[in-house]
């Protein structure tokens, strides 16, 4: 199965499941002992804060059970207690403050590693104030705009890349005298606009709204020409101001979906527009579903070209093509929209090389889910599944494209002890995945499990200089000979810690890379490690952070 086709999957559940605030997200339920402790103090400038919300946060992240929380004492200190093993994003949460320490790109807090009775010390934060953005924003009477989205662009950004946008929670919309106030901004250089852009993310599709052209800060919808507002620690910026232009033409798109054999009307049915962009790219996901006559209809559609096409449900096997159309100066209607054949795939899950119930106790509480990728790119989920006592299976729904699979347990994380070694199809291993040709029906698929109850628990220690706070570094193991890793750590901690678990008996070839933005990159580091059931091996792998001579 393709690496990259795999790690796009588990992004897919994870983004789809990770719903929810800060303070109401929920995580795993606890099925160790909750014996680590983590402490350390926050400060400003030196000065101790008092108040401050610390949390911990379960990873990988699924929105499940509350996070671990404690609040800083008046010398600035916390300490989070009867914390079970895992792994954990140790965050502050105070809104109008930013980290006054460079942290990697989308990382909001520190990764720590924490087995059972471990109690980590000195895991800091270091504050500054952040800073304000003001203004108001108008339409082309002057009159005021309420609950329109503001948007920020820091042009000079280089940990979340040049031109990353702000601009998701509801603190960025105006209220209802038109006026915005954002907080609790690093500082930067910032582009501010509002409006819908052609590569707006969120789409132009808003119900009840006037959709305006997309405007910069004070009145220019060319970004070059944008005035930049410069941010610095506890800054505010007042009289960022600014005026719309005129509103954009919006239209409506309507039609009917219907059974492609029958004629007869499907309703339910959900599907997804998407709007293609000048530079190719397919943005703004819209929902939308038929109603019992099996009709839909959108409002508030801009002039452009799109895509709809159904959204697989689980259970169902309904599958649409894809019906492009163009909105130019008038509604579109009559779309029909038909179904067709799906390809379905049916097979049988394994586990390779032992009887231990456990294993198989697991399998009967695990999901099988599917992931495709068309000739053009476009990735999407088909069904996720649960399997039949035999372990048998049947995914339907999907569409024309490379099919990869992967397993996930009854909380819909990914399986720690049960891992995918392979795909095969009529006896022939497939390592990139099973091609699928529209309205194909695939039987015999097997998909070959190992079950693994040893762990690897690792130290990196660097030499030849410091670890740059933007570096990314991918720790994973493959068996000697082959190709493709086998398995992934979650992440290097701020301790250097790292742990592989569910690894099979075996001897395997570990790898450590590091990835900086600096030009040339440290030599990667491979070092054989032995693995036992039920045992971990510990280790200690040197990183030498002199890149090579060129």
């Amino acid at each position: 199965m393709s690496t990259l086709a795999r790690f796009v999957a588990l992004a897919v559940i994870a983004v789809g499941l990770s719903c929810g605030s800060p303070l109401t997200a929920q995580s795993v339920p606890q099925k160790k002992p909750a014996s680590a402790s983590v402490s350390g103090r926050v400060t400003l400038h030196g000065k101790a804060v008092p108040g401050i919300i610390i949390t911990a946060y379960s990873q990988p992240f699924m929105g499940q059970g509350m996070p671990l929380k404690a609040v800083t004492d008046q010398d600035g200190n916390y300490r989070l207690t009867k914390i079970p093993p895992g792994t954990y994003q140790i965050s502050q949460f105070a809104p109008i403050y930013v980290s006054a320490e460079p942290t990697p790109s989308g990382m909001r807090g520190k990764s720590l590693i924490l087995a059972e009775s471990d109690d980590v010390k000195n895991i800091d934060f270091a504050l500054e104030r952040g800073g304000v953005i003001t203004g108001k924003v108008t339409d082309p009477e002057g009159r005021p705009v309420i609950e329109e989205r503001v948007m920020l662009a820091d042009v000079q950004n280089k940990t979340d890349g040049p031109g990353a946008v702000y601009g998701i929670s509801d603190r960025y919309l105006t209220d209802d005298r038109g006026i915005y106030r954002i907080y609790g901004l690093p500082p930067g250089r910032y582009r501010v606009s509002a409006g819908t852009s052609e590569t707006d993310p969120y789409g132009s599709i808003r119900p009840g709204r006037v959709v305006y052209r997309q405007t910069y800060y004070p009145d220019t919808v060319d970004a070059a020409a944008a005035k930049v507002v410069e941010v610095t620690a506890g800054s505010e910026a007042v009289g960022i101001n600014i005026s719309l232009g005129r509103s954009l033409p919006s239209f409506s798109a309507s039609g009917r979906v219907i059974d492609g054999e029958t004629s007869q009307p499907i309703s339910g049915v959900r599907f997804m527009l998407q709007r293609q962009t000048a530079d190719g790219a397919s943005t703004m996901p819209i929902m939308s579903a038929s109603n019992s006559q099996g009709e839909f209809r959108i409002e508030n559609v801009a002039p452009g070209k799109y895509s709809i096409f159904n959204v697989p449900q689980a259970g169902s096997e309904v599958r649409t093509d894809t019906v492009p159309f163009e909105v130019i100066d008038q509604d579109v209607t009559g779309l029909l929209i038909k179904t067709v054949k799906s390809a379905t795939v049916t097979g049988v899950v394994v586990i390779e090389g032992t009887a231990d119930k456990t294993a198989f106790s697991k399998l009967a509480e695990s999901y099988l889910s599917a992931y495709v990728r068309s000739e053009d790119g476009q990735g999407i989920g088909g069904q996720q599944v649960a399997l039949a006592g035999d372990g048998s299976f049947r995914i339907g729904g999907l569409k024309p494209g490379t099919l990869n699979l992967f397993l996930t347990g009854q909380d819909r994380r990914p399986s720690v002890n049960l891992m995918i070694l392979r795909l095969e199809r009529d006896g022939m291993v497939q390592p990139r995945g099973i091609e699928i040709k529209a309205g194909e029906q695939i039987n015999g698929i097997k998909v070959v499990l190992s079950y693994g109850t040893g762990s690897i628990r690792g130290q990196l220690k660097y030499e030849n200089g410091t670890l740059p706070p933007e570096a990314r570094v991918g720790v994973w193991i493959k068996k000697p000979g082959e190709t493709e890793p086998m398995l992934r750590g979650n992440s290097v901690d701020v301790r250097g810690h790292f742990l592989l678990e569910g690894i099979a008996a075996g001897t395997y070839e570990l790898n450590v890379t590091v990835n900086v933005n600096t030009g040339r990159r440290p030599p990667p580091v491979k070092q054989m490690v032995n693995v036992a059931d039920g045992a971990v091996t510990d280790v200690e792998v040197t990183v030498d952070l002199q890149p090579p001579n060129p």
